[in-house]
This record gives structure tokens, C-alpha cells and sequence, in this order.
């Protein structure tokens, strides 16, 4: 009301501020604004070794190395990593948390928990190709994340995944690491059409063409970004484009329209230049279902009989990582405390448990 309240601080949170109305954030109410921004590799190293405290990791887990993967998350993130990796540890009765686990649940929380693959063999060579383009296409352009893995096998709602990962820390994004996603997010599209022929185009890629077309829409009409000599330097939000001219919706769409089709382009011009590249990777994903980035390198290179000596390496330091963690010995179950019986009561006397059959 209108009387004089001291002692009273309002503290609120929100990851919209623009949705606050403004007769909240006007002097005297809501006037101080502090933002916290997504932790930088000093605060995720943080946080890690915060969460960690409370668990138990293999002497071979190096958190660091999992504080510079998990570049753009948020301490929720991180957390949730931990977490899954600990209850999978739990569920295995293993005294401590293996590094596998914890690369397990990374590649989770990033793209989703691996489901059982339901596709025909004609359907995993068609995700195959694409998956390989996606890939190809992100090995060849400079501007693009590092590949981490490529998987053939269904994550969340995606039947295939190619996923990458920054190598350092990344506050802005220039003109040709913009166009470079565009073509990797093309790659899969343009691969598909490569080998199997415009008919058979699946419509796998219409997650790939959501993203690209409003990556391309973001470049025009916020970055002033464009595939011509002169772009516009201007920016607009969703309203704003609503009340524009004919003519100049007309001509950001032109510009939309043109960095997609430079960058499908590009995409279809690289694969096809590599086409035997492509093929080695695809075949590689059929056999192997996932690829790590060392394991894309040998495919790409043609070394596939590799990936099987590098996996069976794998294995065998993971079975001694997991022997170090080795299996506890699970508790004897409780046995159920005895009702309290009424003193009055009479007390029968315990009976012999009765003979069991002797085995033939």
C-alpha cells in the first residue's frame, strides 16, 4: 500500500526478462537487475567438483575433461550428468562412477536416451547416408564444431543423430561459422539426393530445414546478415516483420531464401566431390551403429577394419575400469521387527519348522 515497509527486499528470477511488464521494472520496484550468465570453463570446473563431493568417481575420471565437453551448459546440466551417472552406478551395485557412465550420460542429457532401432535395412542405409552427409559436410568446412559422435541408432525423437561440440568457449558467432551450420544441417538432405535420386528423398529432413530456415531467418532479420554484397542493416522481431510492407517481407524472404540455397549448394558440391568418403563413412555407420570422432576419422580413411582393434582396446580398459569399481556386496534384507505382544497374552511355543523333501 502506501505506508513505509523497511526490512522487505522482493528477490525474483527469470530467463525472460522481456516478459516482465514494465511497471515492475521501473525505479523503485524491480530497478536492479543482475544477470548470471551460463558458466565458463573456470565455473562448470566448479560446479562439477561441488556436485561431486557427494559421490564417489573412479580414480580415472577426469572432470576437467568433462568441465571443456560440456561447453554452453548450465549447472543443471552439469548436474544432471552426474546424477544419471550415479543411479546407473547404483543399479549395477558398483562402489564407484566409471568414466564410461559418465560419457553415457553426457551423450543423454545432449541428445536423448538411445532407444532399441525398429528401421528396416533399407531405412538404416537411407539414415546411413544421411547421417554420413551431416558429417562429411561438418569434417569439410572449417567454420563448423568438431563432430562428436554419429549414430544411426534412434535418440529421442530422432531416428539418427550427428552431434558436435565446441572446442573452446564461444560468446559470438561469425558471418562463415553461421553459413557453415547451415550447410552441415543441409548435408543430410543433400546426401540422400546424391545417392538415392530426387524421388527418394525421405522426410528425415524436415527437423534439418526447421532449423535452418530460422537460423537463415535470425541472420536476416536480426544479425543483418545476408548471402548477397549488401544486407540489410536492419533488425526485427516477430511483430515487427507482421506490419511490414509487401515488398519488404518479399525481400527478406529473397535473402532467407538465398542463404539456404548457397548453403545446400555448397553442401551437395562437397559431397559430391567425396562421394567415396561418404560411402566408407555409411558403411561404417551401418556396421557399427555409432561412431566416435576417432572412429569417423578411420571410416572416412577407410581403416574400418580399425574401428574393430580400437573398440576391442576400449572394452578391455573398460572391463578394468569396472573391476576397479568392482561390485559391493548387496546387504542382507531387514527382517521385519517383531509386534510388541500384550503381556497378558499367552505365548505359544515356537514349532519345528516342517521337513522338506529331500531332492532325488
Amino acid at each position: 500500500g502506501f505506508e513505509n515497509n523497511t526490512g522487505v527486499v522482493v528477490i525474483c528470477a527469470t530467463n525472460f526478462p522481456e516478459s516482465l511488464d514494465k511497471a515492475l521494472t521501473r525505479p523503485g520496484r524491480l530497478d536492479r537487475q543482475i544477470v548470471v550468465p551460463i558458466p565458463d570453463l573456470k565455473g562448470r570446473m566448479e560446479i562439477l567438483e561441488m556436485y561431486a563431493a557427494k559421490l564417489v568417481l573412479d580414480d580415472k575420471v577426469n572432470l576437467k575433461t568433462l568441465a571443456r565437453r560440456t561447453a554452453g551448459m548450465t549447472g543443471a546440466d552439469l548436474a544432471n550428468i552426474l546424477n544419471i551417472a550415479a543411479v546407473r552406478s547404483s543399479a549395477e551395485n558398483l562402489r564407484c562412477i566409471p568414466t564410461k557412465y559418465l560419457e553415457e550420460a553426457f551423450d543423454r542429457v545432449v541428445v536423448g536416451l538411445e532407444r532399441r532401432n525398429p528401421m528396416s535395412e533399407q531405412e538404416k542405409k537411407l539414415t546411413a547416408y544421411h547421417e554420413g552427409g551431416h558429417t562429411l559436410v561438418s569434417i569439410g568446412n572449417s567454420g563448423a564444431d568438431p563432430v562428436h559422435k554419429a549414430t544411426i541408432m534412434p535418440r529421442g525423437n530422432a531416428l539418427g543423430v550427428t552431434w558436435s561440440i565446441p572446442e573452446r568457449e564461444k560468446y559470438s558467432e561469425r558471418l562463415f561459422e553461421l553459413q557453415a551450420r547451415l550447410r552441415v544441417l543441409m548435408g543430410g538432405k543433400a546426401a540422400e539426393e546424391l545417392i538415392f535420386g530426387p524421388e527418394n528423398v525421405t522426410a528425415g529432413c524436415t527437423s534439418d530445414l526447421r532449423q535452418a530456415t530460422g537460423l537463415a531467418r535470425r541472420m536476416v532479420m536480426n544479425f543483418g546478415m545476408s548471402a548477397q554484397q549488401q544486407s540489410g542493416l536492419l533488425s526485427l522481431d516477430v511483430d515487427e516483420y507482421a506490419v511490414l510492407s509487401d515488398q519488404a517481407k518479399h525481400e527478406i524472404d529473397e535473402k532467407t531464401q538465398s542463404l539456404l540455397t548457397d548453403a545446400y549448394s555448397h553442401a551437395a558440391e562437397y559431397l559430391r566431390s567425396h562421394e567415396e568418403q561418404l560411402h566408407r563413412l555409411a558403411q561404417a555407420l551401418i556396421e557399427f551403429e555409432t561412431l566416435s570422432a576417432e572412429e569417423i576419422k578411420l571410416a572416412v580413411e577407410g581403416r574400418a577394419t580399425s574401428i574393430t582393434e580400437l573398440r576391442q582396446r576400449e572394452e578391455e580398459n573398460t572391463k578394468k575400469e569396472l573391476a576397479n569399481c568392482g561390485a559391493t556386496t548387496k546387504a542382507p534384507p531387514a527382517q521385519p521387527r517383531a509386534r510388541p505382544r500384550d503381556k497378558k497374552a499367552p505365548v505359544a511355543a515356537p514349532q519345528a519348522p516342517a521337513a522338506e523333501p529331500a531332492e532325488e
